[in-house]
């Protein structure tokens, strides 16, 4: 179960990032979440935060918002962090397949001619960074590619090629 310690209407951030980690990459990552986590605040309250990083790319950050909600600079921060790491969480144009434990990520471009070939379909699990709380995280963080938003740019594109 993800981030067992807090409850499922936790807030969720994905981060989602361009490559997958090395084992250094996913250490420092760990130790940077791991002081971040324990003295994030909003306005002075400490926030009762978690993060787990599974698949060697994909990082989820979690909040109890019934305890103290984060505050935009707290959220803030968080981004502000990760942005002044060496890796780009920020691409939201990727598709991370889930793959053993970890992930094959792929470009928009690369779906399309995977899905043309047949080496993707409707029913392929890709990796859902639009959740928005830890119960939808965990129910519903890998989700068929029909379902997913890539699904109507390989329909879009389909149809312009059929």
């Amino acid at each position: 179960m993800l981030i067992p310690n807090l409850p499922g209407h936790s807030r969720v951030w994905i981060f989602a990032s361009n490559k997958l980690l090395s084992e250094a990459e996913i250490q420092d990552v760990s130790m940077l979440m791991n002081s971040f986590t324990a003295q994030w605040q909003s306005h002075g309250t400490q926030l009762i935060a978690a993060f787990e990083l599974i698949h060697d790319s994909i990082l989820i950050v979690a909040v109890d918002e019934s305890v103290e909600p984060p505050s935009g600079c707290s959220i803030d921060k968080v981004f502000r962090l990760l942005n002044q790491t060496t890796i780009d969480f920020f691409q939201r144009t990727l598709v991370w397949i889930p793959f053993c434990n970890s992930a094959k990520i792929i470009t928009q471009e690369q779906a399309i001619l995977q899905y043309k070939h047949g080496d993707l379909n409707q029913e392929s699990l890709v990796v859902n960074t639009l959740v928005d709380t830890l119960d939808q995280a965990r129910e519903q963080l890998y989700i068929p590619l029909k379902d997913s938003w890539i699904a109507q740019k390989i329909t879009r594109y389909n149809q312009y090629e059929g």
